[in-house]
């Protein structure tokens, strides 16, 4: 297993981590297999959606800003339930196929690291699945 450290600058953020992924298929040399990502923290999570308009990251956070609102009537005491539910929603894991040593995508996506209760370092655990 691999980790990779990722440090983030705001409260919410997603971070693009498709590069970081694709130096580590190339540092060991993978070619053809799946490539397991797991977000380890309860306030982040992980997504593959559109990264060639910084917009869509943009309307990204916001709707998810309207669906579950920073402050409501959580009981949580630390005062982050809305990154708990926004974790949640993303989901901590995604599977990715790899091909002649490069992440199998559509055109426009990319692989997100979502920050909900940020600014944080955090860890991402990758575990190389070969074929």
């Amino acid at each position: 297993m691999d980790t990779l450290t990722i440090k983030t600058g705001r409260r919410e953020q997603f971070v693009a981590v498709g590069d970081m992924l694709e130096e580590l298929i190339g540092r060991h040399g993978w070619k053809d297999g799946l490539l397991h990502v797991h977000c380890p923290h309860t306030t982040a999570g992980l997504t593959v959606n559109e990264n060639a308009d910084p917009d869509v990251v943009r309307d990204m956070l916001g709707a998810l800003a309207r669906l579950v609102p920073e402050r409501g009537d959580y009981r949580h005491s630390e005062g982050n339930s809305d990154a708990h539910v926004k974790a949640s929603l993303m989901g901590t894991g995604l599977t990715l196929m790899v091909e002649e040593g490069k992440i199998r995508l559509g055109t426009w996506q990319g692989v997100f690291f979502c920050e909900f209760d940020g600014p944080r370092t955090r860890q991402v655990w990758v575990r190389w699945m070969g074929a």
